[in-house]
């Protein structure tokens, strides 16, 4: 148990925790700047709709994150029932597909609630682990991560993931230290709930079979018995996956077909390097900036004490590198693949801390764990600080309110991301679809259309846009102004993408630039973003000027 000035200290954290993550948690809205949470909202709206446990989508596979979507979905629409504000269903189905932040918002509350538990149980981890001191350090760091910010303001998998991650780490450690039948049972639902939100994290079970090992290996028990509860273990953790997401073997051709279009050997933006390259990336990238430098150098001590202790070495050491080397095998690279590392590693700092406040004895070692504290956390603080001012500030929402002011009404608008905040603008909207070419993307709204038509028109495409779109749909696209944030991205990676980057040159050489936004470091945030006027075709337009 903490000490009353340690639970208090814990509490602030928490308090602080939240008030980063709500500062800001409405950036963009109702436009909506990353994809792929309309696509988990549209899962857990299907099974709604449909009154099905069927999301119709298993990519990651996130099912539990759609589930947990649908619950938050049903909140939401009591609430509104009660207050007056959705007297029917339809009328709920008819808000949120004009204005998506109604359920966007609260889906974001979720995912930070999920947040400050990974906070939680990372203390409790490093404070059974090693001290109290070092859970109170490794939930401080956490808390003010700009990278574990981030992605509890954002409805993605990842985060949920990671908490039963830790709790499948907080029931290896009971396993290795009470070794109960009820503890095995525990620890594979923590499996399987980690599994069916998001397919790496089976990675999970290796502290679990470390657990009985170390009992095996300290003679506790024999391994045979060792062996005969790893097995009971796996057929549990099978049984609960079937259970809590049982469409996996229901709908396996979605499965097999939603996998393959995760199998990306190149994604724009995010394509990696060789083993090394890669990283390299993640240390630089995510660690750093998601633990501080000092935190990142102060792994190094931290590492020596894990190997140290027999039950850290072998409950956090393989799941920590055989997470690193699943990333650095990969073909692409992204930020948010890291957060499993961020936890381990927060972790094992505390542990360095708590070592040095100790050899430092009594009131200086306070004054260590105060002195590393600020180190650490000031940097992370500022850069929390602006990356929320460029969340709040964004290239698309920037790009919005000069449309407003500039594109006249009855205007054709082809549009690339999800700009809901324009919506109600007197224009006829055109939205890129693979195989479906440019559908209107008004009608799309207002037929409260599933991911499912979208999916298949989609295909194995990573991305949707103007340049993967099919050539052969190009002549649906004849509009007056096109408001493009791909645009830039394949121009700067035209050698890797050469047919799509060929697609948008076709495609300015018929308009002219009239507008042009960039993300400013530490001000703006988004893509560029390039508005582009077909009225008045003219080659000098290409290379666009300024927006303002």
């Amino acid at each position: 148990m903490l000490r009353r000035p340690r639970f208090w200290l814990l509490a602030l954290i928490l308090i602080a925790a939240l008030w980063l993550r709500l500062a800001s948690i409405r950036f963009g809205l109702p436009g909506l700047n990353d994809p792929d949470e309309l696509m988990f909202e549209l899962g857990a709206i299907r099974m709604l709709r449909g009154a099905t446990l069927n999301p119709g989508w298993f990519g990651h596979p996130a099912t539990i994150t759609m589930y947990v979507l649908a619950l938050v979905n049903i909140g939401v629409f009591l609430t509104g029932w009660l207050a007056g504000w959705f007297p029917t269903v339809t009328a709920f189905a008819t808000a949120i597909y004009g204005d998506p932040g109604w359920v966007i918002l609260p889906g974001r509350i979720a995912m930070t609630v999920f947040g400050l538990g990974t906070l939680l149980l990372t203390c409790r981890l490093a404070t059974r682990l090693f001290s109290p001191r070092a859970g109170v350090v490794a939930a401080a760091l956490l808390a003010c991560s700009p990278v574990h910010i981030t992605y509890s303001q954002i409805i993605r998998s990842d985060m949920m993931a990671c908490f039963f991650m830790l709790l499948a780490l907080l029931s290896a450690l009971n396993i290795a230290e009470r070794g109960r039948r009820r503890d095995i049972a525990v620890a594979a639902l923590w499996l399987a709930l980690a599994v069916t939100t998001k397919w790496p994290f089976a990675l999970s079970g290796l502290p679990i079979a470390a657990a009985l090992a170390l009992r095996a290996w300290e003679g506790r028990i024999g391994w045979p018995q060792a062996t005969r509860r790893l097995a009971a273990l796996c057929a549990l953790c099978g049984l609960f996956i079937i259970l809590l997401s049982p469409y996996l073997l229901l709908d396996y051709p979605t499965v097999l077909r939603n996998l393959s279009g995760e199998g990306q050997v190149r994604h724009l933006g995010s394509t990696g390097g060789t083993l090394m390259q890669n990283a390299a990336w993640y240390l630089n990238g995510p660690l750093i900036g998601g633990l501080s430098l000092v935190g990142t150098v102060m792994l190094v001590p931290g590492m020596v004490l894990c190997w140290r202790n027999r039950r850290a070495r072998l409950l956090l050491l393989p799941l920590l590198l055989s997470f690193i080397l699943l990333l650095s095998v990969q073909t692409m690279v992204w930020e948010r693949w890291a957060l499993p590392l961020l936890f381990i590693c927060a972790v094992v700092i505390g542990a360095a801390v708590d070592a040095a406040a100790t050899r430092a004895g009594g009131r200086r070692g306070g004054a260590v764990v105060a002195l590393f504290l600020v180190a650490m956390l000031l940097p992370m603080l500022l850069q929390a600080r602006l990356d929320a001012r460029e969340r709040m500030n964004d290239t698309r929402q920037i790009a919005s309110a000069w449309a407003r002011r500039h594109v006249p009404p009855g205007s054709t608008v082809l549009i690339e991301h999800f700009a809901f905040d324009l919506v109600q603008q007197p224009w006829h909207f055109l939205f890129p679809i693979g195989e479906a070419g440019c559908v209107d993307a008004k009608g799309l709204l207002q037929g409260k259309t599933s991911y499912a038509p979208i999916d298949q028109a989609r295909g194995s495409r990573a991305n949707i846009d103007y340049g993967t779109m099919a050539a052969s749909k190009r002549a649906s696209c004849r509009p007056d102004f096109a408001i493009l944030t791909q645009y830039d991205r394949y121009r700067r990676e035209q050698h890797s993408f050469p047919i799509e980057y060929a697609a948008y040159r076709e495609l300015l050489s018929r308009g002219r630039v009239v507008a042009s936004f960039a993300p400013r470091k530490g001000a703006i945030g988004g893509r560029v973003v390039t508005v582009v006027d077909f009225r008045r075709p003219g080659k000098a337009g290409v290379k666009g000027r300024a927006g303002s």
